[in-house]
């Protein structure tokens, strides 16, 4: 990923929160002090690897640094749909002997959560099942009884990456515990080819359920999942908004889509809010960041089908001009 990172502008990025290898981390450092980090890093650091190391990573480099610094811990509470391993309370409706591959039991994850938070981590748990989602609701629920007990309650901003298939009943579960939905919309372009035959029509109604997490008082942080998805950012603009094959020909529950303005909130503020910067980036206003982007087009305004087209004519991060295209003059005659 820190490789890649240098050509992230001309898509209009301004802000990564990646998980990587620590070693990337360390380039992201090196491109820093040389002046060329040119898009804000967040790193996620692993849930699992020993709470001492844990430490000596979150040490490393300054946390107020606003252009690098370390954040959540992440933890895998499952695989993939497309793979058959996401974890499922009944088994897939096209391998029946199969419920997926849970990566922790209950007791183990909700005393390394619990551990991790009390240390101070804010820890974020990919679930893409709804068993593993309630992994994860269950481990962070155990996170705050023990915090309320001992008198340690504080801004969790609890995060579940992915949320892809969920049940009716925890969405209230996800607002009583204020964890946030972080998605990638771009991940349905290519799921809706076969998810219905994975999981069945009756659990695909609340899958990739993004205007049910709204309706629910759930916030969203919408992502595009690089490298497993492109980086254009565009694309999951559209499927946000459409919930529809790129050419247009395909739909998915579109019930559960959100309107442009939730989708670009999601991609900025909600974003933003997920890593505790709201009052830094998100918003273009007096006291942020100057990190904004310039478009070919008005996404709040063009047809569905065009923000596909979207092109970047101009990205700022920090007041300085990281992208531009250079637009050539006319020829005086």
């Amino acid at each position: 990923m820190a490789a890649r990172s240098i050509a992230m502008p001309r898509w209009g990025i301004t802000s990564i929160q990646d998980n990587s290898d620590w070693e990337d981390f360390l380039v992201y450092e090196d491109l820093e002090r040389e002046s060329k980090l040119t898009l804000r890093v967040s790193e996620w650091i692993m849930f699992n690897q020993p709470l001492e190391l844990l430490q000596k990573h979150r040490a490393q480099h300054p946390a107020e640094d606003a252009m690098l610094h370390t954040t959540m811990l992440k933890a895998f509470m499952d695989g993939s749909l497309g793979s058959r391993t996401a974890a499922l309370f009944a088994p897939y409706s096209d391998d029946p002997g199969n419920s997926g591959i849970p990566q922790y039991d209950q007791a183990t994850l909700n005393r390394m959560a619990v551990e991790r938070s009390t240390a101070g981590f804010q820890l974020g748990f990919h679930a893409i099942g709804d068993r593993a989602a309630q992994m994860a609701l269950d481990a962070l629920a155990e996170v705050e009884r023990d915090a309320r007990q001992n008198d340690r309650l504080r801004d969790f901003r609890f995060r579940i990456e992915h949320d892809q298939v969920i049940t009716p009943d925890q969405f209230a579960q996800y607002r009583k515990l204020g964890v946030i939905a972080s998605v990638q919309p771009c991940h349905l372009l290519t799921d809706m080819n076969w998810v219905i035959e994975r999981i069945g029509s009756e659990r695909a109604k609340t899958s990739y359920p993004w205007k049910e997490f709204l309706d629910n008082g759930v916030r969203l942080a919408f992502g595009t999942d690089f490298p497993v998805e492109p980086l254009n950012p565009f694309r999951g603009v559209y499927a946000a908004v459409t919930r529809k094959n790129e050419a247009g020909t395909k739909e998915y529950f579109p019930e559960q889509k959100v309107t442009i303005e939730q989708a670009l909130a999601a991609y900025t503020t909600g974003a933003a809010y997920a890593q505790f910067a709201e009052k830094e980036k998100g918003t273009l206003a007096a006291g942020m960041f100057a990190d904004f982007v310039v478009l070919d087009r008005d996404l709040t305004r063009v047809a569905p089908p065009e923000i596909l087209k979207t092109q970047v004519l101009r990205t700022v991060v920090g007041g300085k001009t990281v992208y531009e295209v250079k637009i050539a003059k006319p020829c005086r005659p």
